[in-house]
């Protein structure tokens, strides 16, 4: 007996998963912040801003990254469509990445967050891309400041290395990840 269509493809769509949900995270001031992402999680607050590691949706190929919100100084409950742009700027989640056709490594990327810039609250990303079969070190560094972030790249080199070793720079552990298509 052969089954109608429709049903068959109703259960499938019934089935499938649905879009990205998104997460509050809680501020340490006791605040909420509503992210917008799937599987958000606060990493650090470094001055007026929320490090959050998430996705924007979850069946999707996208892997974890890095979202920056502003937090505002006055609400208890702060929204990230309010404080930030509608789609935040999305960054390197730290981790070794593999092409996802050849499973070659192809990417290595740390990640530094707390005061890793001449004392000042930073995150510095650390990364080496294979480029024709030989590696190349980079450095993209974002330094909070009263009225903003600054963010410098460096190619080539990775002159922030020397500020790593502070005592309030940790480093965000990474992940095995394949790249996106």
């Amino acid at each position: 007996m052969k089954y109608p269509l429709i049903p068959v493809l109703f259960a499938l769509i019934l089935s499938a998963p649905g879009p990205a949900r998104a997460v509050e995270v809680q501020l340490s001031s006791g605040r909420t912040l509503e992210t917008g992402l799937a599987e958000a999680r606060l990493v650090a607050e470094l001055g007026a801003f929320a490090v959050i590691a998430g996705r924007s949706c979850i069946a999707c190929d996208e892997n974890t990254s890095i979202y920056l919100h502003r937090i505002s100084p006055r609400d208890k409950r702060v929204s990230a469509g309010r404080e930030s742009p509608a789609t935040p700027e999305r960054y390197t989640y730290p981790g070794d990445y593999r092409d996802y056709l050849s499973e070659e490594l192809v990417e290595k990327t740390r990640l530094f967050y707390g005061q890793c810039y001449e004392g000042q609250a930073a995150l510095l990303w650390l990364s080496e891309y294979r480029v024709e079969g030989d590696w190349q070190k980079d450095e993209f560094l974002i330094v909070f400041r009263d009225g903003g972030m600054e963010e410098r790249y460096n190619e080539g080199r990775q002159p922030g290395r020397l500020h790593t070793g502070h005592a309030d720079c940790r480093e965000l552990p990474g992940i095995d990840a394949e790249t996106e298509p």
